[in-house]
C-alpha cells in the first residue's frame, strides 16, 4: 500500500526527530580507531522487549500513534544467544572480557544516554571500547505507515491488503569506554540493504499481547532468531569489528 507524500514526508520528519539524539558518528571503524582498540566487553540489550504494533489504515493514521503493546522476553534468551555470538566473533581478533551491565539503562542509542550508561559502568580500566548490540528504531517498511518500528516485533497493519510481519530493527554500536563517545554505529540490514523482517501469518496475532500462546511464543522466538542470524555477522563485518 503506498503512502501520500504527506505522508512519507510527515514519516521521514519523525524518523529525524527520533534519531536526532544521536550525535556524530561513523558507520565503520577505521584503522586509527583500530590502533586504539584491544580489548573489548559486548552488551547484547536487545531482546528484552518484544514490541505488538497494530496499524489502524485510516487517512489520518499520523494524528495519533498505532496501537502498540510490548511483552517482556528475557525468557527467551535472545540477548545471552546474540552475547556468545558476538563474543566469539569479536575473540579472534581482540581480548573480550565480561562486563556486568543492566538492560534497562541501554535501551536505545541517543549519545547522551550511552554516554552516562557507559560511563557508570564499574568495570576493568584496561577495556578499551564497548561493542553494543542495541534496539533501534526504522521506518515502516512492512506496511508503508507513518509511524517508526522499534527493536524486536510483530507488525499488523489493516486495510484492503492487510500486512503482517516480523522484523528485527538493531544496531551495533561501539562505545569509547574512557570517554563514553560513540566510535561506530551500524544498522543492521539484510543482502539488499533493507530491515530485517518476514511475512507472518495472521494468526501469528495474538487477542492481546499476554494472551500469546506457547507456539506461537515459540514460532515468533524461532523467526527473531533467524533473522539476527541473517544479519549479526555481517553487520559486525560492516563495522569493522570482524575480518
Amino acid at each position: 500500500m503506498s503512502q501520500g507524500p504527506f505522508a512519507a514526508a510527515l514519516g521521514a520528519a519523525l524518523a529525524a526527530l527520533m534519531l536526532c539524539g544521536a550525535g556524530p558518528y561513523t558507520n565503520r571503524l577505521s584503522p586509527q580507531d583500530l590502533r586504539h582498540i584491544h580489548t573489548v566487553a559486548v552488551i547484547p540489550a536487545l531482546g528484552a522487549t518484544f514490541l505488538f504494533q497494530h496499524v489502524r489504515d485510516t487517512p489520518f493514521e499520523w494524528l495519533g500513534p498505532p496501537d502498540s503493546h510490548f511483552l517482556e522476553i528475557s525468557d527467551w534468551g535472545m540477548d545471552a544467544r546474540i552475547g556468545r555470538t558476538v563474543t566469539d566473533a569479536l575473540g579472534t581478533r581482540f581480548a573480550v572480557k565480561p562486563v556486568a551491565f543492566a538492560s534497562a539503562n541501554f535501551s536505545g542509542w541517543n549519545d547522551d544516554i550511552l554516554k552516562r550508561s557507559t560511563l557508570d559502568l564499574n568495570v576493568d580500566p584496561a577495556i578499551d571500547a564497548y561493542v553494543l548490540i542495541l534496539r533501534d528504531w526504522c521506518p515502516d517498511t512492512v506496511g508503508y505507515s507513518v509511524h517508526a518500528l522499534g527493536g524486536l516485533g510483530l507488525y499488523r497493519r489493516d486495510g484492503n491488503s492487510p500486512r503482517y510481519g516480523v522484523f528485527a530493527c538493531y544496531r551495533v554500536v561501539v562505545v569509547d569506554a574512557l570517554t563514553g563517545d560513540i566510535v561506530a554505529s551500524r544498522a543492521a540490514k539484510t543482502a539488499a540493504g533493507e530491515l530485517p523482517w518476514i511475512s507472518a501469518d495472521p494468526s501469528m496475532w495474538p487477542k492481546t499481547s499476554n494472551d500469546l500462546s506457547a507456539a506461537q511464543r515459540v514460532a515468533l522466538a524461532n523467526v527473531e532468531t533467524g533473522l539476527i542470524d541473517d544479519t549479526l555477522l555481517k553487520t559486525l563485518q560492516q563495522t569493522n569489528l570482524v575480518r
